[in-house]
């Protein structure tokens, strides 16, 4: 009983931090949002099936657990968000704190380098008739 609430708490709670990190580029969103997806799957079917049916998450989490990979289309928006904020932060830190624009821009072009890596998902093409 303790185990399944212990992770039931760790997975509401890196919901939580995936969802912040939707928004700050410090936290990274599909990291918390796979460590929810493994909590939920020992502590709560039902969170899970919620996570899965996520309409932000949902999709990614759904091709990352059945090991389809992610579609070209996604990693672009993967990675429009990413530079998007992070150079919005860079910007924002302008003359203040060289160190931190670093350190986010070498942040930026590891999870550019995870996501070009990941495995890629071809959608099959339709035909017109």
């Amino acid at each position: 009983m303790i185990k399944r609430y212990t992770f039931l708490t760790i997975g509401v709670s890196a919901t939580g931090l995936g969802m912040v990190g939707v928004f700050i580029p410090l936290l990274p969103t599909v990291p918390f949002a796979l460590l929810a997806l493994y909590c939920f799957s020992v502590s709560s079917p039902r969170f899970q099936a919620w996570l899965l049916a996520n309409r932000l998450l949902g999709p990614t989490l759904r091709n990352i657990k059945e090991n389809r990979g992610l579609s070209i289309k996604e990693k672009v928006r993967v990675l429009l968000v990413v530079w998007g904020s992070i150079l919005a932060t860079v910007v924002w830190l302008l003359d203040e704190r060289p160190s931190a624009q670093i350190t986010l821009l070498v942040i930026a072009l590891i999870e550019t380098y995870v996501i070009a890596r990941y495995k890629t998902r071809v959608e099959p093409v339709e035909e017109n008739k």
